[in-house]
């Protein structure tokens, strides 16, 4: 069973969302916001469809809206001593804006009425959600119908929907909201769904772009399970002046039938044709695949094939998969045959935020670069002027149990928890959503834009990176295989290794998008996170970061991982180097981190790489205990690399012993006796006599041991005598076992009747 990571399921899973009837409504306060007067010059086609999706935006007021006019105009002011003492999208919230109990109360209230929240801005303008038709009118108190312009001259769309009466919101709703938009569609809006212009600019492909690599030479291909027209390409090239392949538009294009599948004439989803578009509109002159099971749900026959062709570089994906754990190895071993073979594969993580079961895989699958979404504003030209973190883009880790779904050797840098043991998604973030749609394609020969997903970013990345393969070849570097393939394979590691280096990579540092499965919020910040991995990257950055003969390094592996030793003890590491594109330079070893009164001494300390050393910790009686993280440096002065390992420092086991007697509890008659055997168990080293004793005994009742101590470790027995008026009823008697200072007991149960 598959679930289509299209924006059209997205859309359809937000107009399955419930809607409750508006609170307080019929004593609800109007927005300032009046009705579109080309109402009024327009004729009522008839109401709009209730499942319509739409994006709305609703805005907040300031809370101090004086107080922030004088502070911008303090810090805007050269002659101030304030100038440019700017503050952060939060301060602006938290010394201006609405309070964050007021900003609830509207959240509150969207999410009332089944409406999905997707972003509350961080200086508390701003909610942005979205909708259906139907909840839109419950919440917002009014009726929208479509529209037709009676004057084609009118400036705005022809054909439109409108709200038909002034919004309302319940009286306590109200006061804390400012405006309401995208209740109507007349005014023509922003271009903010991206060309493949402006998405190249903003993520600056198009330098190496407009310089004539648009593909040539790369193959890029998709894995496909969804209907789509090849009609559609030509319009797609010729709306966006693409370049034209030497055999015509379309002739670039190659499909791979699976189990006889034909997505030409299969039923069209969306996501076929903005896969297909998505790619070409960053590397048009690409040699491209549709592995095609249209209609069908047939994944391993897909990787089979890809596997199997090997002809291509890149492969996107926008599908996720619920399968069980047979299937989910196999297609595990075919991405590490992919991988092997050079074969970098790429998949989108999803339109749901954290949310990302049941429909999970390949989000778990360490082979696979996981691509989460963003929200990038720019403008007209494609420039960058916000991009923040979706909250539909799938992030967290799945808690499926396969023995593959642990954290990656290659998944760490700032940012990536240490003491998760599952695959962390998403590994980097792209564009996939605004208020219009995140991209326009062409669907059933249409330009469109009102679609979102992760579905879009995976494979704009994916005809992106085959553009940069395309210069950084150009420009020496990507050095063929034995196959003579110039390919970068799982390029997860080679991104993680640049630990968000600045130059190459945009970090997001906005945004949320649900809860992890451990409850915590996952937030955009500072380096890795669960919304937008790495962030959006840099190509032209990345272009000059790979170009040229490849760089002679080292790796450095230290083992085992933890180490654990009593206080005056000693243990071992052992690194080991190896030399990476003909490194041949002397890595020198040290260690930090220990804690105090340990020493630390590699066995050689220096060498070629290649070579292993051995780390012989030591510690004293003085040494804290505790656990401690040891860094290993291995560098030759230019270059260094680090590992981490832990050490756990116990202290000595003191000398000790612990009793116990069975059995727990006896029943006997008065005048009779009973026996328990008590036993002594030495710990550490001890060697003392335990002597024994016994309380809680009832009149008429007697204990006597034999014997009546116990050296180190052994058994006593424990004779309980009665008398004939002995005093009925159940007693817990405590067994106490001394030595010197040390002291224990136990209980067991005796009842007389």
């Amino acid at each position: 069973m598959l679930n289509i990571r299209a924006v059209t399921i997205h859309t359809i899973a937000l107009g399955l969302c419930l809607a409750s009837s508006a609170i307080g409504m019929a004593n609800g306060s109007k927005l300032h916001k009046e009705v579109p007067a080309v109402v009024d010059r327009s004729l009522k086609i008839g109401h709009t469809d209730a499942k319509k999706l739409l994006h709305v935006t609703v805005s907040l007021p300031y809370g101090d809206a004086a107080g922030m006019q004088a502070f911008v105009n303090d810090v805007s002011n050269p002659k101030s001593a304030n100038y440019r003492h700017y503050i952060t999208p939060d301060e602006v919230g938290q010394r201006f804006g609405l309070s964050d109990d007021k900003v609830q109360v509207v959240t509150d209230y969207l999410k009332s009425q089944g409406i999905k929240v997707d972003l509350v801005a961080k200086n508390h303008l701003n909610v942005v959600a979205d909708c259906t038709v139907d909840q839109a009118e419950k919440a917002f108190g009014t009726t929208i119908n479509d529209y037709q312009v009676k004057d084609p001259g009118e400036h705005g769309n022809a054909n439109y929907y409108s709200f038909a009466t002034a919004p309302k919101l319940p009286d306590n709703v109200s006061g804390y909201v400012s405006d309401v938009s995208g209740l109507e569609s007349f005014t023509k809006p922003i271009h903010l769904a991206l060309t493949p212009t402006q998405a190249r600019t903003l993520y600056n492909l198009a330098p190496m772009y407009n310089a004539g690599m648009q593909g040539q030479g790369r193959t890029v291909a998709i894995s496909n399970w969804d209907g789509y027209r090849k009609t559609n390409i030509p319009l797609y090239y010729s709306h966006f002046s693409l370049p034209t392949p030497v055999g015509g538009v379309g002739t670039n294009v190659h499909y791979v039938s699976i189990d006889a599948a034909n997505g030409n004439t299969a039923t069209v989803g969306a996501e076929g044709d903005l896969d297909i578009q998505m790619v070409l509109g960053m590397a048009p002159l690409c040699d491209f695949y549709v592995y095609d099971n249209a209609g069908q749900s047939d994944l391993l026959g897909v990787l089979t094939r890809e596997v199997n062709d090997n002809l291509a570089d890149v492969i996107s994906e926008s599908y996720g998969w619920s399968i069980d754990a047979a299937t989910a190895t196999s297609a595990h071993n075919l991405h590490l045959s992919m991988s092997a073979q050079g074969i970098t594969y790429m998949a989108a993580s999803g339109d749901s935020g954290t949310g990302i079961e049941p429909y999970s895989y390949p989000d778990w699958e360490p082979e696979v670069l996981l691509v989460g979404g963003t929200v990038a504003t720019t403008d007209a030209s494609g420039n960058r002027t916000s991009e923040v973190g979706w909250s539909g883009s799938g992030g967290g880790w799945s808690t499926n149990t396969a023995t593959f779904n642990t954290l990656p050797s290659w998944q760490h840098g700032t940012g990536v928890p240490t003491g998760n043991n599952h695959r962390l998604i998403p590994d980097v973030g792209f564009h996939a959503s605004s208020s219009t749609g995140a991209y326009q394609f062409y669907l059933n020969g249409g330009l469109t834009s009102g679609y979102i997903g992760t579905s879009f970013a995976s494979p704009v990345v994916a005809g992106s990176l085959a553009v940069a393969e395309q210069q950084i070849i150009a420009n020496g570097g990507l050095p063929a295989d034995g196959a003579g393939k110039r390919r970068f394979g799982r390029i997860q590691d080679l991104f993680y290794s640049q630990n968000g280096n600045p130059s190459i990579w945009f970090d997001v540092t906005s945004g949320s998008n649900g809860s992890l499965p451990n409850g915590a919020t996952s937030n955009a910040g500072a380096g890795w996170d669960f919304v937008t991995g790495w962030g959006a990257i840099n190509w032209n950055a990345f272009v000059a970061s790979q170009s040229g003969p490849p760089t002679p390094d080292f790796s450095l592996n230290t083992t085992p991982s933890s180490q654990t030793v009593t206080v005056g003890g000693g243990t071992t590491y052992t690194t080991t180097t190896a030399a990476v594109n003909g490194y041949s330079g002397t890595i020198n070893l040290s260690v930090s981190g220990l804690p105090a009164n340990t020493t630390g001494v590699f066995t050689p300390s220096s060498g070629a790489a290649g070579g292993s050393s051995s780390l012989a910790v030591t510690t004293t009686a003085s040494t804290p205990t505790g656990t401690f993280t040891l860094t290993i440096t291995g560098t030759d002065g230019t270059i260094t690399h680090t590992n981490t390992v832990t050490l756990v420092v116990n202290p000595v086991a003191v000398p000790n012993f612990t009793i116990s007697a069975a059995p727990s509890s006896r029943s006997i008659k008065r005048g009779r006796s009973t026996t328990f055997t008590v036993t002594v168990t030495g710990q550490n080293g001890f060697s003392g006599a335990v002597a024994l004793s016994a309380t809680g005994m009832g009149a008429g009742e007697s204990v006597t041991f034999s014997p009546t101590s116990i050296n180190s470790t052994g058994t006593s027995t424990m004779t309980v005598s009665t008398t004939g008026t002995a005093t009925r009823g159940t007693f817990t008697l405590t067994i106490k076992g001394v030595n010197g200072s040390l002291s224990h007991t136990t209980t067991v149960s005796l009842t007389l009747h």
